[in-house]
């Protein structure tokens, strides 16, 4: 089911940058173990960067990870009080925070919201056409959480409420400014920041269900590209509640 974990990490001196290939390096042996294929390019599981622990201490820091898949579920918590390298860091997990929802769960979710707020905390781009597309583009993050959900849920969404949801989908609001980020053979332009998205009045009552399953689904599952590198890690946010079979009022 997606599972996410939130890792409280401590070192002494203070934890420093975490390159993307030092992350998918760590999520590949907590994942996959030794002499797994990890260049294969469906994952089921997603890290975010290092984050700032939110401690008065500055030798805090925070590791988000994602699992998408529904037949299993890792036992991370077994990591807690143990070390883990980070390229040349050695850091100390010191508790382990979990959230799960089953898909199931995410669909039943009440669809009170018409706008969610996405705050995109790592640098974020997609891949269309061999170009990278550094912009919060309504279809392109939907359809990147739609692709994710029908690999790895027991029930994928049906193509035609899948195609009213990205015909439907708009972006309100956005604050994102661009960035720069190495990806290893070669660097890559993202964006991080703020983003609201919400439907057009003709979308029905299922189309904002299956939005609402699909916004909330994106902090497991993150968005875009390379987000077993620590990028695409997104927080959600509701806002605004909405009145069954009303859309909001805006984009007519």
């Amino acid at each position: 089911m997606p599972t996410r974990w939130t890792l409280r990490l401590h070192s002494d001196p203070t934890p420093r940058y975490a390159t993307p290939q030092q992350l998918h390096g760590l999520a590949c042996a907590l994942f996959e173990g030794a002499g797994a294929d990890h260049t294969g390019q469906s994952k089921s599981f997603t890290t975010s960067s290092l984050l700032a622990g939110g401690q008065p201490s500055a030798r805090f820091a925070e590791l988000c990870l994602g699992w998408l898949d529904d037949t299993r579920v890792p036992a991370v918590e077994a990591l807690t009080g143990r070390n883990i390298r980070l390229g040349a860091q050695l850091l100390t997990v010191h508790d382990v925070r979990r959230e799960a929802a089953p898909y199931q769960a995410l669909l039943a979710a009440p669809a009170d919201s018409n706008r969610i707020e996405m705050t995109f905390v790592t640098p974020t781009h997609f891949n269309r056409s061999d170009r990278y597309i550094p912009l919060p583009d309504p279809e392109l993050v939907y359809q990147s959480l739609l692709r994710r959900w029908n690999r790895f849920a027991p029930e994928p969404i049906a193509e035609s409420l899948a195609e009213e949801l990205i015909s439907a989908v708009v972006l309100a609001e956005h604050d994102v400014a661009s960035c720069s980020v190495d990806l290893g053979p070669g660097r890559r332009i993202g964006f991080t920041g703020r983003s609201v998205f919400t439907l057009l009045n003709r979308a029905g009552d299922q189309a904002h269900r299956i939005f609402t399953a699909l916004s909330r689904f994106a902090s497991v599952a993150g968005v875009g590209a390379q987000t077993t590198h620590g990028q695409g890690y997104v927080r959600i946010t509701p806002a605004r509640t909405r009145t069954p079979g009303r859309g909001p009022v805006t984009h007519a």
